[in-house]
């Protein structure tokens, strides 16, 4: 009974010791490199978005393509409805 009182309470401090190392050392460390990333990531989005931005007075005409009939068989059914007033 006290050996195994004695063997939780070693377990217990050495895993609280190593979490608490961890959670001061290691942690921090991660979580820069990882918002240094993700920055670095933001960074290259926005500057790709400011780069591809449209001149002023330049005029583009985008146009879908047209859907052939055979898209439209896929939809489904169409059902005409009323709106009930309450």
């Amino acid at each position: 009974m006290l050996v195994g009182l004695l063997n939780f309470l070693f377990w217990f401090f050495l895993l609280s010791y190593i979490l608490k190392f961890l959670g001061r050392y290691i942690f921090p460390v991660l979580l820069k490199r990882y918002v240094k990333k993700k920055q670095s990531q933001f960074n290259q989005q926005f500057n790709h978005q400011q780069d591809t931005t449209v001149d002023e007075g330049k005029v583009t005409i985008k146009t879908k393509s047209k859907k052939s009939k055979s898209d439209n068989i896929d939809m489904g059914d169409y059902v005409d409805f009323e709106e009930v007033d309450d």
